[in-house]
């Protein structure tokens, strides 16, 4: 009798460590729902395409263009502004555009006070918005931004004078 019962207090034991965690087919394997998020990155982390951490357009004010304006960027620009902009800037970037008679008119890009913004600024407000516009970064590449840059001055350039 004892000999059943220890073979009776080892199958015990032995079933007591037991867990679900056995399962090995991909019913019970552990999933990432859609909606969770990654993991955050470790702290102190920099990804290999990093460029200079920008939190919004003020922080674009000393960004230097990274190559001069030439007239491929310019076309390439133009292409992007009457894709993207010219619905509130106007065709020309003269403001006017066809949303202005919904919200709050564009400004003209040829203003002095755009003229004076530095290119940085012009690219920050691009990436992040303005007052009322809003932030055209995504689907746009950092050159695709820039292009835009140069096409702005472009308009500037062609435009005396240069309004209020």
């Amino acid at each position: 009798m004892s000999h059943r019962l220890a073979l009776l207090a080892l199958v015990v034991a032995l079933a007591g460590g037991c867990s679900n965690d056995w399962r090995t087919d991909m019913w019970y394997q552990p999933s990432v729902r859609p909606e969770d998020a990654p993991r955050p990155a470790p702290e102190h982390s920099v990804p290999l395409w990093a460029g200079r951490l920008l939190a919004d357009r003020d922080d674009a004010d000393t960004l230097a263009r990274p190559s001069p304006a030439t007239a491929a960027s310019v076309a390439h620009g133009m292409a992007l502004f009457a894709e993207r902009c010219a619905a509130c800037h106007g065709p020309e970037g003269h403001g006017g555009g066809p949303v202005s008679k919904f919200f709050p008119p564009a400004p003209d890009l040829a203003y002095s006070t755009i003229r004076a913004r530095s290119d940085g600024f012009i690219y920050g407000t691009i990436t992040f918005g303005g007052r009322a516009m809003p932030a055209q970064a995504e689907g746009l590449t950092p050159r695709d931004r820039w292009d835009l840059v140069d096409f702005v001055r472009d308009v500037q350039s062609r435009t005396a004078g240069g309004g209020k």
